[in-house]
């Protein structure tokens, strides 16, 4: 992995001197937005006009139409100010900045963990949700452990009338690896929140709950039964997965990130989901870009890359081939 002197060094050689051409057409487009957005007198006219003209008619509903029709044309004007700014950002800072870890790893704009392997991963067992989106996904190999990791943003929409309400389920880091240890059924640890809330009468409800062909399996880790609940297709394969200094690790990276964690052990991957409060690799336009910035992207790129040792990923006692 590389020093904090090496990247410190590539910032001023490398990205530094990209920066001001990008940073200059980010203000550029943010320019042309702000033009836009300014509230010229006679859309305040036209608003106080409207709003009062159906006062007096006693028809308030179309009126506030018209007030506000000055404000959507803004909006589809702002809209179709094409954005440079970002595929710039993207390609000239974010992609070389995740080469320089690692010439081999690969950074994709516009991809992400797929949503077909997301559903299989269980990682949200038993909660619905109809929209699935994401971007930035980054692969490669650290050390022994292939992976890749992605942000997912995940949603119900559901329709009242004729309203459509969102509901946001997830969103964050999704990281898949590949696991040291051989398996074949499918390990669940999620966030264990009815014993938090009920205690041993919470636990009573989870074991009778069940479902999808999944049992709750008993460990002997307090701190971690407090924590998380486990599911999986065979019990005795997830006590092996799930050994105590698994149990341990996974209870610190919790800790450490403050965070919902849930990991799925399927189809000899693990799959680890981190809510985050930012987008991850966040490019704004609305602010200067500045090296801070990218010390920020690289900071999430170590966070993800830290889940391969935080799991102790790259121990590889026995080989798959081994275990089968």
């Amino acid at each position: 992995m590389r020093t904090p002197e090496e990247l410190e060094r590539f910032l001023a050689e490398r990205i530094a001197p990209a920066l001001r051409d990008v940073e200059r057409e980010r203000a550029e487009v943010a320019a042309r937005r702000e033009a836009v957005k300014l509230a010229a007198p006679w859309k305040i006219a036209a608003g106080a006009a409207g709003i009062a003209a159906g006062a007096w008619s006693g028809d308030l509903e179309p009126m506030l139409l018209v007030a506000a029709l000055p404000w959507l044309v803004d909006a589809v004007r702002i809209a179709a100010i094409r954005d440079t700014a970002t595929p710039r950002i993207r390609a000239e800072l974010l992609r070389p900045l995740v080469e320089f870890f690692d010439p081999s790893f690969r950074y994709v704009p516009e991809g992400h963990v797929g949503r077909e392997e997301f559903t299989r991963s269980r990682l949200f067992e038993g909660v619905a949700w109809n929209r699935y989106a994401g971007e930035d996904l980054v692969t490669g190999r650290h050390g022994a452990t292939a992976f890749r990791f992605s942000e997912v943003d995940v949603e119900r929409v559901t329709k009242r009338g004729k309203r459509r309400e969102r509901e946001r389920v997830f969103r964050g880091l999704v990281f898949v690896a590949d696991c040291n240890k051989a398996f074949r059924g499918q390990t669940l640890v999620l966030p264990d929140r009815a014993e938090r809330a009920l205690g041993a009468l919470g636990r009573a409800l989870q074991s009778i709950a069940g479902g999808g062909g999944l049992s709750l399996v008993e460990l002997e880790d307090p701190d971690f039964e407090r924590a998380f609940v486990v599911r999986a297709s065979d019990p005795t394969e997830a006590r092996y997965l799930l050994s105590p200094s698994l149990m341990q690790r996974i209870l610190a990276f919790h800790r450490n990130t403050g965070s919902q964690l849930r990991l799925s052990f399927t189809a000899g991957r693990v799959y680890v989901a981190v809510p985050l409060a930012h987008d991850l690799f966040a490019t704004p336009l609305d602010a200067r870009v500045g090296l801070a910035h990218v010390r920020a992207w690289a900071g999430e790129l170590l966070f993800a890359l830290g889940i391969v040792d935080e799991l102790d990923l790259n121990t590889r006692i026995w080989s798959k081939a081994d275990a089968t």
